[in-house]
């Protein structure tokens, strides 16, 4: 009688076990909606549309990019973290993950706890450059220049809170420069004032600044990088200078909702890696200044609570207030 029950106990148990196999196995069964929480014709959304084609053509279901801008990307965040955890509604997830909580934004969502990791996709390093009228050619000279100007010597960002203006702070903190941030609403601003000399410094990310670096029309002092990036190969890495703590850049990723069976959450990170293994998607994030990356769903939260972690930091240790 024992064998007997414990036989169908087994068999039970056998038949309730592989269910979030079966389901992953199942998918998708109907489209695949991307959420990209910024709005259309940026570099975010053409990531996003990159993913999405070749996510398109490896599982034979159509992948719908879904642009829900606002809120610095928590809408379009909120909506992923409040759908059915069953892998039809996905995010690209970006930096934002953790400098939203560093700066003390409001959420009706905790990254950390209501989205869940499926893989880094790529990064787009940040770094410093100057302008032409500025008189110096590498870190050494950059810095003592800085230094002994008779006032705080202004560095150009794309917007106060936003991660190469955190990662500016980071920069000027550690090496103990003189300077202050002038913050813009954009790249394009920001560049424009860099260019016409009237603020001498620019922190942002690899492009567009690396393409007028190597035109010549501005200098480069360092990328926030391991190796050099082969938009602006002249200029030299945080690591070569001897500041591999300041290697950084702001970050994408697949997430969805937490709550994603387990085999669910494996299976779309093999598809995550098929992706990004592909030479024809390394060379168009390449032609947006993008590095693929590619980690397994623990590295991906790992990553995630280092950057909130060190943002936070910067953000207490400089006394960074934005509106929230």
């Amino acid at each position: 009688m024992f064998k007997r029950r414990h036989l169908i106990a087994s068999a039970a148990g056998a038949m309730i076990l592989p269910s979030a196999a079966v389901r992953a196995q199942a998918w998708p069964s109907q489209p695949v909606k991307l959420v990209v929480p910024y709005g259309p014709g940026g570099a975010s959304d053409a990531l996003g549309r990159v993913v999405a084609e070749k996510m398109t053509a490896l599982i034979g279901q159509q992948v719908i990019v879904e642009n829900k801008a606002g809120g610095n990307t928590i809408i379009g965040m909120d909506a992923v973290a409040k759908a059915k955890p069953d892998g039809y509604t996905l995010l690209l997830g970006s930096t934002t993950m953790a400098t939203n909580v560093a700066l003390g934004f409001k959420m009706p969502f905790d990254p950390l706890k209501d989205l869940q990791p499926i893989s880094t996709v790529a990064d787009i390093y940040d770094l410093l450059a100057v302008g032409k009228e500025v008189p110096v050619t590498d870190y050494a000279s950059f810095a003592a220049w800085v230094n002994k100007q008779p006032q705080k010597v202004r560095f150009a960002c794309s917007g106060i809170g936003n991660q190469p203006h955190l990662w500016g702070e980071l920069f000027r903190s550690h090496n103990k420069l003189n300077m202050e941030v002038v913050g813009y609403k954009g790249s394009a601003d920001a560049l424009r004032d860099v260019l016409g000399g009237h603020v001498p410094v620019l922190v942002d990310v690899v492009l567009p600044t690396g393409n007028l670096i190597r035109q010549g029309k501005l200098t480069g002092i360092c990328i926030a990088s391991k190796e050099r990036s082969p938009i602006c190969p002249s200029v030299p890495t945080v690591v070569e200078l001897g500041m591999p703590d300041l290697v950084s850049a702001a970050f994408y990723g697949l997430v969805g909702p937490a709550g994603l069976p387990p085999a669910l959450v494996e299976r779309l990170n093999g598809l995550c890696g098929e992706i990004l293994k592909d030479a024809a998607v390394k060379a168009k994030l390449a032609e947006l200044g993008l590095v693929t990356t590619g980690s397994t769903p623990q590295a991906f939260a790992d990553k995630i609570r280092f950057e909130t972690d060190r943002w936070s930091k910067v953000v207490k240790e400089n006394n960074i207030k934005i509106e929230t």
